[in-house]
């Protein structure tokens, strides 16, 4: 599944650590993303391919769902209200819509550190064949991330519950470029500690 490539039949691609892709998919056509050794979040957007400005938004989504938790059955919704992908089939069950993609900025904040690899800056390149800038880039869907929420309102992310060979089929609703990236954060608990791969399979979807 090559980077800025159109889609036919079953493909599939292995992430490596730090990796990114972006790619179309068509409505009805299934994306796979396998979480292969376990406790790797991958970030995902995505946009209406006939229609830039109309992009993921986690806050319509869970404003419409009335939850903060993503579940087998939902939607991701756009900013114009309409259904993106939905959640067909997840063995993990622990997702993130709060937290948004790890950048320059928040990494300098939490650790000190510039120049680190982070989610914003592999989004933002694995979507630069489709020209669409990082100014556009919506907050993501986390697949995998695990953060708590306490009764006080504050929040904190912990390790991923994700087990080797987890993963969350999301099926296209429309036509759709989606980007991913295969979080690099490995100064705290988000990954584990631990980097390691991500596999994504798009199938055709089943036959209506």
């Amino acid at each position: 599944m090559a980077e800025g490539s159109e889609t036919s039949g079953a493909r599939d691609r292995v992430l490596e650590p730090r990796g990114r892709s972006a790619f179309a998919m068509r409505a009805g056509e299934v994306l796979r993303i396998t979480d292969i050794e376990g406790q790797q979040v991958a970030d995902l957007v995505c946009f209406n391919r006939h229609d830039l400005g109309e992009k993921l938004s986690v806050h319509v989504t869970m404003m419409d769902q009335g939850s903060i938790y993503m579940k087998k059955g939902r939607s991701l919704l756009s900013n114009h209200c309409n259904s993106l992908m939905t959640l067909v089939d997840d063995t993990c069950g622990v997702h993130d819509l709060l937290a948004g993609s790890c950048n320059e900025g928040s990494n300098f904040k939490r650790f000190g550190q510039h120049d680190t690899p982070n989610c914003r800056s592999n989004l933002e390149a694995a979507l630069a064949p489709f020209g669409i800038p990082m100014t556009e880039i919506p907050y993501s869907f986390n697949v995998f991330m695990n953060v708590s929420m306490h009764p006080d309102g504050s929040i904190r992310t912990i390790e991923p519950v994700s087990k080797p060979g987890d993963y969350v089929d999301l099926r296209a609703d429309m036509d759709l470029i989606v980007a991913i990236s295969n979080c690099p954060s490995d100064q705290g608990p988000c990954n584990g500690y631990h980097l390691t791969e991500i596999g994504l399979v798009v199938r055709p979807g089943e036959a209506q």
